[in-house]
């Protein structure tokens, strides 16, 4: 077994068995959130990545793109990038109330 791999599972089996104890049936849905969440952040980061590639500028938020020269690409180069980072939240928190809700109606009638 590779030393990274032994080092990851010494990690994660120790936290497993803890979040076990707490969450009990959730747990396998908080920890698969918590990775949708890592991987959906660095998704974030693509749209900022390639406009500040391409454009040279990184936007935050609408506001900066109000900023920008009403004819110019940027402005609207800035709608698109700003409104992807906002979508994929909206994917993220889809994803992980979807999975919450359906779990918790599962161990609900699971118990009866």
């Amino acid at each position: 077994m590779p030393p990274t791999k032994k080092l990851l599972q010494s990690i994660w089996e120790p936290i497993d068995a803890v979040g076990s104890v707490i969450l009990g049936d959730l747990w396998p849905t908080f920890y698969q959130s918590v990775q949708d969440a890592i991987a959906l952040s660095l998704l974030l980061r693509l749209p900022s990545g390639i406009g500040l590639l391409i454009i040279g500028k990184s936007y935050s938020g609408f506001d900066a793109c109000l900023r920008e020269s009403g004819w110019g690409v940027n402005r609207y180069a800035c709608f698109i990038i700003v409104g992807s980072d906002f979508l994929l939240w909206v994917v993220l928190a889809g994803r992980i109330i979807g999975r919450f809700l359906s779990d918790i109606q599962t161990i609900k009638f699971r118990k009866k």
